[in-house]
Formats: structure tokens, C-alpha cells, sequence
């Protein structure tokens, strides 16, 4: 289907059906979280009901309990990778995936449910010896391919051939990298050839390209936008300029294991594409503040060319769509627990537990509408700062994410012995710019995904603790609070003195858990933060709230050569 014609229709209600490639809830996850930021209004509601090792003929048996029970008026099949057996497309495998894909499309289409098909994807034989010899990508998958284009075109229902989609970014991608693959373990693919699939599913439902621009002019003061987005009261700021900014609706933030493919795949250029461009600066680099986070810094030169938004992944409106990626994961997975976990293991006798299938569906409209206000609240109005980059620093308001850390660490530790002073003198560290040994690193933290932030930095690691400092420039002595999330405890220090110790805590991250109240002197303020950590996420964030005048955040300066005790 060509387009922009899209099929979906206000609240309607979806389900993903197929194999394990669906039950990996990837490629839906990224559709329905697409779907939901772009259209809040039609009040879509989703379903995956994909199951391992399934086939066509399975999806048939399972159709009344696990499809039609949910009320769809849409449902999408993907089909045929198990079908295929694995080996040559003989009769005996050809044969039931056409009966079973037809009576699919006829069942459904007599409960009056719209079907969208996919052909099956490909399979990585580099990686699975067994695969070559019968060359299953360009013999049996294609030929099964050819069935669901067959009868799409007979039924006149929409396709998106996947087969073919993914065998053209593969080529690209191997064609610059011989050893890529994005199907790791030769059958499922990984999150970016499952953004692939989201792409040819996208396509297949009709969804029209998003091109929007965003044109500033420094000089003049003057703004505009396109394609729903819209700009206001660019004026100029002691350190930049700002303007309130509003957009249609969210982008898609792709998550960093799908990224490698975006070189080789026109997702973002097609369905995601927010660009800015800039003149009249007049500074050489720029950083972007909103929603409590900051991006890195974007060269003049840059912002001339036009920058791709949707790809500056700490850009407010951009971390927030990955809050909605996220929520989107959480929500399937309740309904998958219920589905799955508690309606088929929960009895003994082994029987279906339909009142566990009714929580499950009647739980999803809940999650839907608080996943619709996450996007509303991600689309603004807000206010975007362009922060010239030459103030020594961080530039921090109130919400704004410290970033800007000196780190070191890990050292082994229990809960028996967090309060350990592994520094050799944690409160000595009052001098309003210390000179740190060289064995501390310079690190920006991770702010929009702040629980896996110290993971990012020491990697998954288990019974240890981390120290943090950051310098905090005050033009002004001013009170505060500060507003703080941590997984697992932390201890707080500011300018030498113990403000709050919490190491004992186990628990996950909440922004802005912990609110304590501090006063920066003016000039310099050394904040010292050591986080504890017993297992699974690691992480830590703080903020303030309340500050009278904007603080820089900086790294301590290091002495070469010094290491601590």
C-alpha cells in the first residue's frame, strides 16, 4: 500500500499475531510506540500475541483465544519462518502455510477484521551452518514470500514484503561491514533488523512520511516551522537564546541497538525527520536545554547545514519519546505476564485461566491513557535554550540533569561496609577548584536513562560503590534543593560537609526521590555524591530546584601523573 493513506481508524484496537519474532516484542514494540506518539487522538489500542516455534496452521488453532477474544479491527501476520522447517520448499512444506495464511485471512475477514500481512524475514546462514546447503533465504523463505504477496494481491489486503525489505539493508550493510549481522543468532533479528520490520510495517499501514523543519534566524529574531511544528519568542539570553517550541506530536527515539542499521535503512529520514537550521550564531558551538536535559555540543557550522533533531537522543522532546518506549515495553510485558505466565501456568491442571486473560485486557486501556499523557506532556509547549558552549561549564536551571562529573570507582564493597571511606579523607574534598589525582575520569552522566547511568560508565557489575564530583559555580549565595534519584543508596557531601548518608538503601531509581536542602556559597562548591550497588541496575541523577540564579556545573581539574591513595 502506497503511502500516506493510512488504514488505521480511530480506536482501533491492533494485535500483532506470529511466531517468536513477534513474541520477541521488537519490531511491535516500535510500531505501536510509533503509532501511539504520532496519532494520541485515534486511541489506539495493542495487543502482541506472538508465540515461539509457532506457524500459520498454529496461529489458525489459536485464533478464537488469543486474537478474536481481544475484539480486533486490526490484526497484523507474520508468518513462515517456522513454516519453512528449515529446509527445502517442498510440497509438504509450501502446502499448509498456504492453507493455514488463507484460512487466517478468512477467518478474520469474517469477524470483519481489517489484515495486514508481512512476509517472512531472512535468516543469517553465515552464522548457521545448516542453512547454507539449502539456501533458505533465497529458496524457501522467498518462495513462502511469494505465497502472502499472492494473496494479498488476491485479497486486495496491504503487505509489506519483509523478505525482500531485509535482504536489501543486509546487502547494504555488508557491502560497508563484511562481518555485520542483525540477525545474531541466525534466526531472530536484533533490535535493528527489527527496526527494519517496523519500517515495512509502518509502510504497509499507510503511515504518511514526517518531514518537518524548524528554521531559526539569530540575527533577525525571527522563527518558523512546518508540518504542525511550531515556534515562539525567540529572544536572546545572557548566555544564548531560547523560544518556545511545540510539535504535533513526539519523534521516535531509537533505542542505541537498533542504531547501526540507520545508515543503511531510511527510518529516520522517512518517518522521523525533525530538522533544524540555524543562522545568524555567533558563537562556535551550541547545546540544546530542555525538559532537564542537555545535548552535546553542535558546531556553528552545523546548525547552518541543518542537524537532524530526531538524532540529538538527549534532546528533551527525544528523551522523552524514549520514556515512551520504555513505558510501551512495560505495559506489553504486563499483558504477556497475564496472558502467558498466569493464564497458562497458573493451574495445576494445566487449563487456560481465562479470568487471567479478562485482568490482562481489561488492564491495557488503563496503560493506554497513561501512556497518552507521557506523550502529551513530551510534545510541549516548552521552552528549548540554545546555550553557547563557550561558558566554562554546564549552565544549570532548575531541572536541569547534572552531567558533568568526575568519577571513581568501583570499589568492592557490601552493605556491611559502604561506609567505607575509600577516598582517604571523602570530606576533604572542600577547595573550591581540588586538584584530583589522575585516577579520576571525566564522565556526562546519562540523563535519560539515569538507572542503567553508572552501568554505561563501569559496566553490569555487583556489591561495589562509585564517587562523583562535580564543581558548582554560584554567582550568588543562594539556598536550594537539591533533588536526587539513586539505585542502589548514596552518601552526600557538599563542600566538605556530610549532608545526608543513605548507602544502606537497595532500591531502584526515582527521579528525584530524595530532596534535600542545601546552600551554595558564591564562587566555587565541590558536591560530592558516592552511590552504593548490590546488583542489577546501577545509577544515579540530581537536579535542582529553586536556585535564584543559574550555577555552572564543571569537572575538578586532575594532576597528571597523581593517583589517590
Amino acid at each position: 500500500m502506497a503511502a500516506g493513506k493510512l488504514i488505521l481508524k480511530k480506536n482501533d484496537r491492533v494485535v500483532f499475531l506470529g511466531d517468536s519474532i513477534t513474541e520477541q516484542q521488537l519490531y511491535t514494540n516500535y510500531v505501536e510506540t510509533y503509532l501511539a506518539s504520532r496519532y494520541p487522538q485515534l486511541n489506539l489500542s495493542f495487543f502482541n500475541a506472538g508465540w515461539g516455534g509457532d506457524t500459520a496452521p498454529g496461529g489458525v488453532r489459536r485464533l478464537e483465544r488469543d486474537v478474536l477474544s481481544l475484539n480486533p479491527t486490526v490484526v497484523t501476520l507474520c508468518y513462515g519462518m517456522n513454516d519453512g522447517r528449515y529446509g527445502p520448499p517442498i510440497p509438504e512444506v509450501i502446502e499448509p502455510y498456504v492453507a493455514g495464511m488463507k484460512d487466517l485471512v478468512r477467518r478474520l475477514r469474517t469477524a470483519k477484521v481489517r489484515v495486514v500481512l508481512m512476509t517472512p524475514g531472512i535468516v543469517d546462514s553465515d552464522r548457521n551452518a545448516a542453512l547454507k546447503p539449502v539456501n533458505y533465504n533465497e529458496t524457501t523463505l522467498r518462495q513462502l514470500a511469494e505465497v502472502v504477496l499472492e494473496l494479498a494481491a488476491a485479497e486486495k489486503l496491504p503487505v509489506t514484503d519483509i523478505h525482500q525489505l531485509m535482504t536489501d539493508v543486509n546487502a547494504k550493510a555488508r557491502a560497508a561491514d563484511p562481518a555485520f549481522t542483525m540477525i545474531p543468532d541466525s534466526i531472530h533479528p536484533d533490535p535493528a533488523g527489527h527496526l527494519v520490520m517496523a519500517f515495512g510495517l509502518l509502510q504497509a499501514l499507510g503511515v504518511p512520511p514526517f518531514q518537518a523543519t524548524l528554521d531559526l534566524d539569530l540575527a533577525a529574531g525571527t522563527a518558523a516551522g512546518s508540518d504542525g511544528v511550531t515556534v515562539s519568542g525567540l529572544q536572546r539570553t545572557e548566555h544564548g537564546h531560547e523560544f518556545r517550541l511545540t510539535l504535533p506530536h513526539l519523534p521516535f527515539f531509537v533505542e542505541p541497538a537498533a542504531r547501526k542499521i540507520l545508515p543503511f535503512l531510511p527510518f529516520q529520514e522517512t518517518f522521523n525527520r525533525l530538522t533544524l537550521t540555524c543562522h545568524g550564531a555567533t558563537s562556535a558551538q551550541y547545546s540544546f536545554k530542555s525538559g532537564g536535559t542537555r545535548t552535546d555540543a553542535v558546531a556553528r557550522a552545523a546548525l547552518e547545514a541543518g542537524i537532524p533533531l530526531q538524532a540529538l537522543w538527549s534532546f528533551g522532546p527525544v528523551a522523552a519519546a524514549g520514556r515512551v518506549l520504555d513505558f510501551t515495553r512495560e505495559k506489553d510485558q504486563i499483558y504477556y505476564r497475564l496472558w502467558r505466565t498466569v493464564a497458562l501456568q497458573g493451574s495445576s491442571g494445566g487449563e487456560f485461566l481465562t479470568p487471567a486473560h479478562e485482568a490482562a485486557r481489561e488492564t491495557a486501556p488503563v496503560l493506554e491513557r497513561a501512556r497518552a499523557a507521557i506523550v502529551k506532556a513530551g510534545i510541549g509547549p516548552f521552552t528549548v535554550k540554545l546555550v553557547a558552549m563557550d561558558i566554562p561549564g554546564e549552565l544549570l536551571d532548575d531541572g536541569d540533569f547534572i552531567r558533568s562529573w568526575s568519577v571513581r570507582g568501583p570499589f568492592p564493597s557490601t552493605p556491611a561496609t559502604d561506609s567505607t571511606d575509600f577516598l582517604g579523607g571523602e570530606a576533604a574534598l572542600t577547595a573550591a577548584s581540588p586538584t584530583l589525582p589522575a585516577d579520576w575520569s571525566a564522565q556526562d552522566l546519562d540523563t535519560i536513562i539515569p538507572s542503567k547511568a553508572l552501568i554505561t560508565i563501569f559496566g553490569p557489575i555487583e556489591n561495589c560503590c562509585a564517587y562523583l564530583l562535580t564543581i558548582l559555580e554560584s554567582p550568588v549565595a543562594q539556598d536550594a534543593e537539591l533533588r536526587i534519584g539513586s539505585d542502589d543508596g548514596f552518601a552526600l557531601w557538599l563542600n566538605g560537609a556530610a549532608v545526608t548518608d543513605q548507602l544502606a538503601l537497595r532500591r531502584g531509581l526515582a527521579v528525584d526521590a530524595d530532596r534535600v536542602p542545601v546552600r551554595l556559597r558564591q564562587g566555587a562548591n565541590a558536591l560530592l555524591l558516592k552511590v552504593s550497588q548490590g546488583g542489577g541496575d546501577w545509577g544515579v541523577c540530581a537536579r535542582f530546584a529553586g536556585l535564584k540564579k543559574s550555577v555552572i556545573a564543571r569537572r575538578a581539574a586532575k594532576a597528571s601523573g597523581v593517583r589517590s591513595p
